[in-house]
């Protein structure tokens, strides 16, 4: 039996403020999904998924801060299928799937310079109809090597790319002279997206960990993740279509990887308490990597307007950093 006790002090100023009520109809969404599994015998089986999930975009996606609003969203739409197979034994264990996932009439906000209103750079297009397909396969493997020793392994692929343009629509709300609104203007833009790859994600991984138990209660453990096929995010500012539209691909950043050291040891009980020490070492080898990237970034990009790291900005990853942790059940 445990439990948490905390003091705190609030403070509380009492003020008015004219506010407008905004109601909107209810939105009606559903999903539908189901899988099964088929024992071939007693180690080696085969499964399905299958699922239709529809969803309404979240707020951030169809309203702003000053009160401007998306056109009429369609809500999200998700069309996923997965088939694979597991096998198991007293020392390996292995699992394989092919996933494949449609993501449709996806709602997205991306900050332009359009020339209209005073908000500068910070003007927001509401992009509607954005269509995602991700498709690839995963592998993962744990072998026992020794009692006290386990091989973790795991492969994941991934091809996932934009299915086509997309519509996007700036909207700025209209004021009287009283400063209160009186309706919203909004001004249709069109993106080439068709084909781009999707950015800020690795499509590829390799995964490969060694697990060490030399005593009872004390687990260290070795991960190393290699990363590929991470592409940059696409920039409105060189994909907008006005004549001849840009449809080269997004730049894609250096591969790399990451080596992280977790150990943990169950303390032997004490005052009836159970305790367990925890320590992790990420990043140990201090690698330098591109964590996410914008195309064509029009705050950091210099030199000629292509699709190369000049043109690019890039936000590095978490240098070394370590942690420790007791955990305390009671």
């Amino acid at each position: 039996m445990g439990g948490i006790s905390t003091i705190g002090y609030t403070y509380q100023d009492h003020f008015s403020v004219d506010k407008e009520v905004v109601k909107a109809d209810a939105i009606t969404t559903f999903q539908v999904k189901g899988g099964g599994r088929y024992n071939l015998d007693d180690r080696l089986s085969a499964f399905a998924n299958i699922g239709y999930v529809e969803k309404p975009p979240i707020l951030d996606n169809v309203i702003d801060n000053d009160g401007n609003v998306s056109q009429n969203p369609d809500n999200e739409k998700f069309i996923s299928n997965e088939i694979g197979g597991e096998y198991k034994s007293e020392l390996v264990a292995i699992k394989g799937s092919y996933y494949n996932t449609q993501w449709k009439d996806r709602n997205l906000t991306k900050s332009v310079q359009t020339g209209q209103g005073d908000s500068g750079d910070t003007d927001i297009i509401y992009l509607t109809g954005v269509n995602q397909s991700h498709s690839g396969f995963e592998i993962e493997t744990k072998v026992a090597l020794h009692e006290m020793v386990s091989l973790d392994v795991a492969i994941s692929a991934g091809n996932w790319y934009f299915g086509g343009d997309a519509n996007g629509d700036y909207t700025e709300l209209e004021y009287n002279d009283d400063n209160q609104v009186i309706g919203q203007t909004s001004t249709e833009y069109e993106y080439a997206l068709k084909d781009l790859k999707v950015g800020d994600m690795p499509q590829t991984a390799y995964v490969g960990g060694l697990t060490i138990k030399p005593i009872k209660g004390l687990n260290v453990q070795g991960l190393y993740r290699w990363y590929d096929n991470h592409y940059a995010d696409w920039s409105p500012d060189s994909r907008e279509v006005s004549g001849d539209a840009d449809r080269a691909q997004v730049w894609k950043t250096p591969s790399y990887g990451k080596l992280d050291f977790h150990l943990s040891y169950k303390l032997p009980e004490f005052a009836g308490l159970n305790m367990t020490v925890s320590g992790h070492v990420f990043n140990a080898l201090d690698e330098v990597y591109v964590q996410d990237a914008v195309d064509n970034s029009k705050y950091n990009g210099y030199g000629d307007k292509v699709h190369a790291s000049h043109n690019a900005e890039v936000f590095l990853g978490t240098p070394r950093n370590f942690n420790l942790g007791l955990a305390v059940n009671f």
